[in-house]
């Protein structure tokens, strides 16, 4: 029975994840057909790049074929939109230097996690990176909070993005109970809860015709 939930949850994840990492292709479409990146953040893509490489380190440690795989495609995905963004960019600096040091970052922090002796405090080293990564990216979006209650309007909050983000998060909770592994528990709990927060800004403030939709 426990096998039949894993791969349940397992097969969920899968499917719910590369919805919700797909959900960038319209801003990518928009910016190759605009030719131009305006009102469109990179540090988003950067964030879920960096996050989804974190957690395919981590899957590789702990023998996880669902988490190595997903965020592979996820991995990808985001570093194709950060490219298109790139090339759109008036300005690159600012994104390649933002790339730079998340990228030096992340290879130091890599280099010291292998001289750890014990595989099991690499591993732990390595889930609370993800553990802390994953709610910053899941938080981030809830910095949009301000600009909702003074438009008094959700149009700048993605409701596809809302929607996959909440599903996703839920699935890989329940994949993490079937597991015991409180790594991928705790952000995705947390997240539910961020994505939730925005359900219910969505319902107070119904967007208004006036301003442009985020996609």
């Amino acid at each position: 029975m426990a096998e039949f939930w894993i791969s349940f949850f397992s097969n969920g994840c899968i499917a719910v994840t590369i919805i919700m990492f797909a959900t960038g292709i319209p801003q990518c479409m928009e910016m190759m057909k605009k030719k131009t990146t305006k009102n469109i953040p990179f540090l988003p893509y950067l964030i879920t790049n960096v996050n989804a490489i974190g957690w395919i380190i981590y899957g590789k440690m702990t023998v996880n074929f669902t988490v190595v795989f997903v965020n592979t495609i996820g991995a990808g995905l985001q570093t194709l939109y950060m490219a298109v963004y790139i090339f759109f960019a008036a300005d690159k600096s600012k994104p390649l230097v933002q790339s730079s040091v998340c990228g030096g970052a992340a290879a130091i922090t890599w280099y010291i996690i292998t001289q750890f002796a014990n595989v099991i405090d690499a591993i732990n080293v390595t889930g609370i990176i993800c553990c802390t990564v994953t709610i910053f990216m899941f938080a981030s979006p809830l910095a949009e909070i301000n600009t909702v209650i003074a438009n008094k309007s959700t149009a700048t909050i993605s409701l596809p993005l809302t929607v996959t983000a909440s599903l996703c998060s839920a699935m890989w909770t329940m994949f993490g109970l079937v597991l015991h592994d409180n790594f991928i528990i705790i952000p995705n709990v947390l997240g539910f809860f961020a994505a939730f927060s925005r359900f219910y800004l969505f319902y107070k403030y119904p967007s208004s015709p006036g301003l442009p939709h985020s996609v």
